[in-house]
């Protein structure tokens, strides 16, 4: 009877270690956002072909507003924005060109594009990303863009590298909401997918708990 509550308790420990490890994560630093238009950017009638290149940092659970005061919130339209929200980027990107695109350019062979550099998770490695396309950031609903079968073949949201996500720009069209250019916009929610790499002290805690079950066990079965 010793045994089995002893095993019960080792148990439920075991288990909280990992649930522990399973908790919500969220980003460990502050995060690189670049904002790249290495074509320059358009309004659909009048080029401004001076390449883009802006960055700045963002804390773990900070965002960039139009019209904050920095580089690239100085650039959104009222409808833009990015947020960091846990283990996810949430990004409202907005029609800024008469011909239903972002307004954008790519150039060279290089698309225009967010970058999302210097992503780090505790005691985690980032393994992929994921993404939802629709408005409200939500699992369902109106989809912001009428060309998403391509922007995915093309693989416009992507891990660049182990700490680096891209989002394509230049590509994107936008559904018309029927309120006029100024107010199509679309919701993308990139959720970074990561893998525990446990500490080694919480491993060894791990590996001498269950070492502990099957010698419990092995008692009471003798």
């Amino acid at each position: 009877m010793q045994f089995k509550i002893a095993s019960k308790r080792l148990a439920v420990a075991l288990a909280l270690t990992v649930a522990g490890l399973a908790q919500a994560a969220s980003f460990s630093n502050a995060v690189d956002v670049s904002l790249l238009a290495p074509g320059g950017t358009t309004d659909g009638v009048t080029l401004n072909a001076t390449p883009l290149a802006l960055q700045q940092s963002v804390s773990p659970s900070g965002q960039i507003l139009p019209g904050d005061g920095t580089d690239i919130g100085g650039f959104m339209l009222p409808l833009e924005s990015v947020t960091l929200s846990g283990t996810s980027i949430l990004v409202s990107i907005a029609q800024g060109a008469s011909n239903g695109t972002t307004g954008y350019l790519g150039a060279g062979g290089q698309h225009a594009s967010y970058v999302f550099d210097n992503l780090n998770v505790a005691g985690s490695v980032i393994t992929g990303v994921t993404y939802t396309p629709f408005d409200n950031f939500g699992a369902s609903g109106f989809v912001g863009v009428s060309n998403l079968a391509t922007l995915s073949s093309h693989n416009f949201i992507r891990l660049a590298s182990s700490h680096s996500v891209v989002m394509d720009l230049d590509e994107i069209q936008f559904a018309d909401r029927g309120q006029g250019d100024s107010n199509n916009f679309a919701n993308f929610r990139i959720n970074v997918q990561t893998a525990p790499v446990p500490e080694p002290a919480v491993s060894a805690l791990v590996l001498a708990g269950l070492m502990a079950l099957g010698l419990t066990r092995k008692l009471r079965q003798s």
